[in-house]
């Protein structure tokens, strides 16, 4: 039985991890179908060769498993919830789609993680012989974890991103406005800031800027930049460019403003952290560093109170 559950949960981490590793390379292959379909539009080929040819250029990836994970991402989608799909679809969204993974990869994540702790329940419960009710117990509390353990690693992904965001967010704001003041307008300064930096803001900086070509309003797009990144800065400076741009106050100012803001918000919150330092080192001191200093300094103070004692 043991034997068993250990292969079923060896083959689906495996089915997992290659899922994981073959979705980071979708877009290269993306890019290489799109132009092996060109050549095949320049050569004047008939549409069935045309199809035939792209579907055997593309790769055994997205021929047999991308379309059978798909599926399975499908069916575990409609399993689920609705608020927890709702939630799972904003976290992935603030995560910039999960390294290219989306959805799917999440549903691949969450089906593993549920049938992974649902064996292991079943091993711990047969292994233990666990009365009827600890048993029942036990195995709901091991289905629950399956569940909310890839929220969890989700969840953190999202918080390192955003503060990841916070962190690089003056930085970026002031080559943004250098840009700006230099003459450039500001869809022209946001492709020159993507183009010389590289981080999570970059990243959300051009999706900003693919939504701007493709035609979204400003303030559309730069509310659904706030969405996404999830915390107070963006929103303020995204708020503030919206009104800037209802108001008719000059960009170059409006950024200089904000970039002056986030940098205090920055000191502010080095400030804090510096003064939480204290209550979070006290118990750290108490129970590792009290002890061995008793130790050090009481000890021979004891061995020589024990010998007098002993004589």
């Amino acid at each position: 039985m043991l034997i068993i559950i250990s292969m079923l949960a060896a083959i689906c981490l495996f089915i997992v991890l290659y899922v994981i590793i073959q979705a980071m390379g979708r877009k290269q292959e993306l890019v290489k179908s799109r132009l092996r379909g060109l050549n095949n539009v320049q050569g004047q080929q008939r549409p069935e060769e045309l199809y035939r040819r792209e579907n055997m250029n593309r790769s055994l990836y997205e021929r047999t498993i991308k379309p059978f994970a798909d599926k399975i991402a499908a069916k575990i989608a409609k399993l689920t919830p609705a608020s927890f799909r709702a939630q799972a679809e904003e976290l992935v969204d603030q995560t910039n789609n999960l390294n290219g993974m989306g959805m799917t990869g999440f549903m691949m994540m969450l089906g593993a993680s549920t049938v992974f702790f649902l064996l292991l329940g079943i091993w711990l419960v047969y292994s233990k012989n666990l009365p009827l009710l600890k048993g029942f117990f036990v195995f709901g509390a091991f289905v629950i974890a399956g569940v909310y353990v890839p929220f969890f690693i989700l969840r953190r992904m999202v918080e390192e991103r955003q503060e990841a965001i916070r962190q690089s967010m003056p930085d970026v704001l002031d080559l943004l406005c250098v840009s700006v003041q230099a003459g450039l307008g500001f869809d022209g300064a946001l492709g020159k800031v993507t183009a010389k930096m590289k981080g999570p803001l970059i990243e959300e900086f051009e999706r900003l800027l693919q939504e701007l070509r493709m035609g979204v309003t400003r303030r559309n797009a730069l509310t659904r930049l706030a969405k996404r990144c999830g915390i107070e800065e963006m929103k303020l400076f995204t708020a503030a460019l919206i009104q800037a741009e209802k108001l008719g106050v000059g960009m170059a100012q409006v950024l200089e403003i904000q970039s002056e803001n986030m940098r205090e918000m920055r000191r502010q919150r080095a400030k804090e952290s510096a003064a939480k330092l204290p209550v979070k080192v006290l118990f750290p001191t108490l129970v590792f560093i009290f002890p061995v200093m008793f130790i050090v300094v009481l000890g021979p103070a004891l061995v020589t109170v024990a010998k007098m004692f002993s004589k």
